[in-house]
């Protein structure tokens, strides 16, 4: 078992990404995990993550707030609890276009 306490989640900057707090969970560059990533980020208001080609397959779950997913057209609103999905390939967009700050985990395969 590995257990990673927020207080020891690792932060980085993720490029593309403005008024976005990553923080890797499991996965990443200080843990064995080498299957998949969970990354809890945190969005202020006006935080984005501009359009980006998902270089594997990604789910959202939203923890609290509201974020705004946009890809090939389409544009939904997610709010707590609420989950996401982008297949390899496909290009996505995030903002927290609320007044209060939005939290989620972002799981992605790593192959």
């Amino acid at each position: 078992m590995r257990v990673t306490a927020l207080s020891d989640a690792e932060p980085f900057e993720s490029p593309g990404h403005d008024g976005v707090a990553p923080l890797w969970v499991q996965g990443g560059p200080a843990t064995p995990v080498d299957r998949f990533t969970v990354v809890l980020s945190r969005y202020e208001p006006g935080g984005r993550a501009a359009p980006a080609v998902q270089p594997a397959e990604t789910v959202y779950v939203l923890l609290s707030g509201g974020l705004t997913f946009e890809s090939a057209g389409r544009r939904v609103v997610a709010g707590p609890h609420d989950t996401v999905h982008f297949a390899k390939g496909e290009t996505r967009a995030v903002t927290n276009e609320g007044d209060v700050p939005a939290s989620m985990l972002v799981i992605r395969a790593t192959s």
